[in-house]
């Protein structure tokens, strides 16, 4: 049967992007399948705005290798000028470059699942060739913005005095908690201690693979969120709910614990309090998954799953500190 390649070329893109679509599959069996809606919905939207170029310049099939590379240097020439034209992040140019290597691996996928007589599409010396254009030009990020994080949150964390209260900072600043999440609620009507039901056993890092302590949390909107600790916390984790029966404590006593060590450290600013931590993990947990690999666009998922955000958009409100 012979194979049928799509005349248009937007459909030639959403060809090629189901041969790495991998929803339910794990990352051992495809290492470079798409697996997330998000990540999915990201790359192809920026592959489809670089096929619309194509397109402008009559451009007629994905599977001209060649050309398809050289229109790219044309590509990524005008959307770095823009970048720079308009005052752009670096980010927002690396997730270009992250989605144009995420179509190349699509179309060579869809070659040798076809069995296509076609030259394989390599574009890597060119978009690391721009990635570092990127650096010299781009700022890190595109505004400033108020970095809600402690400068030292292990230091503030050993200084709350209340041992229930440093356990439960422990928590939010190692897994990403909200204060609800660790059993200290702002509503006097809303209970959430965390019990028995919530120690989920030790088991590897999704991330580092490193040994790690599972606790699960029902937070804001109602979802359960698996967070995952150090070992060591989640024994005593352990140790005290299996005394105590759960771990729970009045929020605004849990606040004023953590004020009175931000301010004995000299890391107190009004509006930090107990959210401040839940900003330095993410801060901590997002370059964690860069330096494991992870694309820019994968680690924000990544933490947003694990901070109980359902739209990346929300992360990055964490995950960036003021420029420099």
């Amino acid at each position: 049967m012979k194979h049928y390649w799509p005349k248009s070329l937007h459909s030639q893109c959403e060809a090629v992007f189901h041969s790495i679509r991998s929803f339910y599959q794990g990352k051992v069996d495809n290492p470079q399948g798409i697996r997330a809606s998000r990540t999915w919905n990201l790359y192809r939207y920026e592959s489809h705005r670089y096929v619309e170029f194509l397109k402008q310049r009559e451009i007629t099939s994905l599977l001209d290798s060649d050309i398809i590379r050289n229109e790219m240097a044309v590509f990524l020439q005008e959307k770095l000028i823009y970048c720079v034209q308009h005052q752009q992040s670096r980010q927002t140019f690396e997730t270009i470059l992250s989605a144009l290597g995420k179509l190349q691996h699509a179309i060579n996928s869809y070659i040798a699942l076809h069995s296509i007589e076609a030259t394989p599409l390599d574009t890597d010396s060119l978009r690391l060739e721009y990635f570092s254009r990127s650096k010299r030009l781009l700022p890190k990020t595109s505004r400033k913005y108020f970095n809600r994080a402690y400068p030292d949150p292990v230091l503030l964390v050993e200084s709350i005095r209340d041992p229930i209260h440093r356990l439960q900072a422990s928590l939010q600043y190692e897994g990403g908690l909200r204060a609800e999440g660790v059993g200290a609620p702002d509503h006097k009507r809303f209970k959430n201690p965390l019990t028995i039901e919530s120690l989920r056993g030790i088991g590897p890092d999704p991330v580092t693979g490193e040994a790690c302590g599972y606790v699960a949390s029902v937070e804001k909107g109602g979802k359960e969120t698996v967070h995952y600790i150090s070992v060591s916390t989640y024994n005593q984790l352990k140790n005290y709910i299996q005394i105590y029966g759960k771990l729970e404590s009045d929020y605004a006593s849990y606040v004023e614990s953590i004020n009175l060590a931000a301010r004995a450290t000299g890391q107190h600013s009004t509006g930090r309090g107990s959210h401040a931590l839940k900003h330095n993990f993410a801060q901590r947990r997002y370059q964690e998954c860069v330096a494991f690999k992870m694309s820019h666009e994968e680690a924000l998922q990544q933490t947003s799953l694990e901070t109980s955000h359902f739209r990346m958009s929300e992360t990055i409100t964490y995950t960036r500190g003021p420029r420099k």
